[in-house]
């Protein structure tokens, strides 16, 4: 049995796309070892009370694995003592989570020296192969912390058993378009913009707005102004299957990466707008379609203080009378990069060009995903314990 600490959160926002990481994650377990005995449960379980039952599995698999500080006992609560845990714990396709996520913040910033250790325990395993990836942002950060063995296995939504060994399903018109909301509120304009450009670009296309997650306060805002711009609604939280439409679809444009995932590996083309270093390490490694929402304002030296500040009490206080006077409940990370409100009509630009072009740019996609199966994420999955 494998017991599998899932990113998906059922009790809370129920995102589909960790949804569908936590079903693929069994599935090509299966198809690999055979195995399909699992455990599983949301990543800030305490098993403290559990710890003999945990100790049955034949390892404990972190899928998606988030580097999120303080990563121990925070994002994975595990137990307080981990030597009290005796068997493997595999991290698979780790992740590097981080505001504004770009290529300067991937190049400058250090981690706790707690999550280093944390990482080092995991790494020192026999057990364990290699540190695994899900985009070379995250891998880079990795190597630049010392870990050397580290290899891409691509995200596990990358991999769609129908599709494998397919070129680019290239449409001939775009008849129907989906759009993805993004997680931050201080996107809202900015998805605004992009909801007005696909109404101008597509105006006989059937527009779709998609909330992955459970709706926001600021989800309800976006959904009454998808609605009157003519987009239909799909609430795809929860569940797998309220995304199944995807496949009869011709683009995808939005921010949640497990939406464009959800399309290109189906060999649809789509477009991402990065939010943050998970969406902008994707849009690093893929090399096609994407777009960094944010438009940097100062350094990395500059941004590390004012994050030292919004974490202090005194910058509690000043957080919330910016909140108020500037009605951002994200003051701080628009200090360091606000959105870019050009992005709407770079995408534009860019859709227009693919569209003449047959969408050849994606035609390298396909076999990136294909490959990186068989090279890295086949050979690791092998590898389990």
């Amino acid at each position: 049995m494998y017991t599998i600490l899932s990113t998906f959160p059922p009790h809370a926002s129920g995102n589909v796309g960790d949804k569908l990481l936590e079903e693929q994650t069994q599935s090509l377990i299966k198809k690999e070892t055979g195995k399909d005995d699992f455990n599983i449960a949301f990543r800030s379980r305490d098993f403290s009370s559990t710890i003999d039952d945990l100790n049955k599995s034949d390892a404990i698999i972190l899928p998606a694995f988030a580097i999120r500080e303080p990563i121990h006992p925070n994002t994975y609560a595990l137990v307080e003592n981990l030597n009290d845990i005796d068997v493997p714990i595999i991290p698979l396709a780790a992740n590097w989570s981080h505001y504004p996520g770009g290529r300067i913040g991937n190049s400058t910033y250090t981690y706790h020296p707690e999550t280093v250790s944390f990482i080092q325990n995991l790494n020192k395993q026999d057990s364990l192969e290699k540190l695994t990836t899900r985009d070379i942002y995250t891998k880079k950060i990795l190597e630049r912390h010392g870990f050397n063995n580290v290899t891409l296995v691509g995200d596990l939504a990358w991999y769609h058993e129908d599709y494998m060994g397919e070129s680019m399903r290239v449409p001939e018109t775009i008849d129907h378009v989906v759009m993805t909301t993004p997680h931050n509120s201080h996107y809202f304009d900015q998805a605004e913009a992009l909801m007005d450009m696909l109404v101008d670009e597509f105006p006989n296309a059937t527009l779709t707005c998609s909330f992955h997650s459970s709706l926001s306060d600021s989800d309800k805002k976006l959904r009454t102004s998808a609605e009157e711009h003519g987009f239909e609604i799909v609430l795809a939280s929860h569940d797998t299957d309220n995304i199944a439409f995807y496949d009869e679809c011709d683009l995808h444009v939005g921010y949640r990466l497990h939406g464009h995932l959800s399309f290109l590996r189906r060999r649809l083309p789509s477009v991402l707008i990065g939010e943050d270093g998970r969406g902008n390490g994707f849009n690093a490694t893929l090399g096609v379609g994407g777009f960094q929402a944010t438009e940097r304002r100062i350094g990395p030296r500059a941004a590390s203080t004012v994050r030292r500040i919004s974490a202090s009490v005194l910058g509690k206080g000043v957080r919330s009378i910016l909140q108020t006077k500037f009605n951002s409940p994200n003051p701080f990370r628009q200090a360091i990069a606000p959105q870019d409100m050009t992005v709407p009509n770079k995408i534009r630009r860019f859709l227009q060009q693919e569209m003449q072009n047959d969408f050849s740019s994606y035609s390298t996609v396909p076999e990136l995903f294909d490959s990186t199966y068989e090279k890295s994420m086949k050979p690791f999955l092998n590898s389990l314990p």
